[in-house]
């Protein structure tokens, strides 16, 4: 709770219409409840897509278990706040509850920058399999180094806001001896903006270099567009931060900062694991649009000696003075990156005989980045 003075004591019940509902517990629980299972689903729809299907989980998708963890850590945290009476008019607020939720809004003011961190790092950790581009990958680290710095400073901001004695947070004094947060909390929310739209457009110019065609290219643009969901509850959210700073009855009214977070978080993650889910959008909707993409023509054409297979194929033709001519052919598996290669040589000659003869050769590719294996993230 923030610890303005003239917001964080109980409002006097005579300012407060006598018309306003009880409670707004249903619209916490109802929200929050409809949309934390669905994060959960698509997590674990991640994982299976990354373990199952493309037999490798990535640093990324633990990072988005852990903000998962976090986001469900809050919203059972935030119950205990409705129990406790926030959500409900000033007119009902029990004062036996007042020292509980002080120490509720103590602990969600720590935990919502926690998961808000986890699920950045998670987004940008996915980055980092887009692309080995050194430009790009430097911009990826570079954002997950300002996120990193100003979480780390804003946990001792929010610890140490009563610098004295940090138990005087959920005092009976509250908030005699503490600073005032107030700006501090607006500088979190725009900050989170900030680096939401970063994020955001962070990925775009790769993509849009994507050697795909365009369906492909702009299925990938909606997949990833989706964040944007995310950065509108962000923006909602300041302004429940400002009808909760100017409330008449902030018991009353707070329970709309729990739920936007709540909403905030859970479309972030949702949002955040969509692309990861790109096997199962295959399998749903066809090859047509997610299906694998024609290398042999977007990357090498039609010229020279080498001519265009279709699918993942590209055929090559080589000429040898003492055995005829040669046909090659190199196959891939994915959209971006491949990272197992078939080669197959045929004889010119075994044709014309009548007999084919095809020479297999597997060829794999081990790019590292530091200590872990660039792989493509679908």
């Amino acid at each position: 709770m923030a610890n303005n003075p003239t917001i964080s004591l109980p409002t006097d019940p005579a300012a407060v219409p006598q018309e306003v509902i009880p409670s707004r517990d249903v619209q916490y629980y109802g929200v929050t409840f409809s949309l934390l299972p669905i994060a959960i689903i698509f997590v674990a729809l991640r994982l299976y897509c990354r373990g199952k299907v493309l037999g490798r989980i990535g640093s990324d998708d633990w990072l988005m278990v852990v903000a998962l963890a976090c986001t469900i850590a809050l919203a059972i945290m935030n119950c205990f706040h409705v129990k406790h009476g926030t959500g409900t008019s000033q007119i009902y607020f029990d004062m036996k509850d007042w020292i509980p939720t002080l120490k509720l809004w103590y602990w969600y003011q720590l935990q919502y920058l926690l998961s808000l961190a986890m699920v950045k790092f998670s987004i940008l950790a996915f980055y980092l399999r887009l692309s080995k581009e050194k430009t790009f990958r430097y911009s990826v680290y570079a954002v997950m180094a300002v996120v990193g710095v100003y979480t780390v400073i804003m946990l001792f901001v929010n610890i140490f806001e009563c610098p004295g004695r940090v138990a005087d947070a959920w005092g009976p004094n509250f908030p005699a001896g503490c600073n005032d947060l107030v700006i501090v909390y607006y500088w979190q929310a725009s900050f989170n903006i900030l680096t939401d739209i970063i994020i955001l457009v962070l990925p775009f110019p790769t993509l849009r270099r994507l050697q795909v065609n365009q369906a492909k290219k702009w299925a990938l643009f909606g997949i990833f567009g989706v964040g944007s969901i995310a950065v509108i509850a962000s923006i909602v959210r300041i302004n429940a931060l400002y009808i909760y700073q100017h409330s008449k009855d902030v018991p009353y009214d707070a329970i709309y900062l729990l739920l936007w977070s709540q909403i905030e978080l859970n479309v972030a993650i949702i949002s955040a694991s969509a692309p990861a889910l790109k096997p199962l959008f295959r399998s749903v909707f066809g090859a047509s649009v997610f299906g694998k993409s024609n290398q042999g023509k977007s990357m090498y054409g039609n010229n020279g000696d080498g001519t265009g297979m279709g699918n993942n194929s590209i055929a090559l033709k080589s000429k040898n003075g003492k055995n005829g001519t040669q046909l090659a052919s190199v196959s891939g598996d994915s959209i971006m990156n491949e990272s197992e290669e078939a080669i197959n040589v045929i004889s010119q000659n075994d044709l014309e005989d009548g007999i084919r003869k095809t020479t297999n050769i597997n060829v794999s590719v081990d790019e590292r980045m530091g200590n872990e294996k660039y792989s493509s993230p679908y």
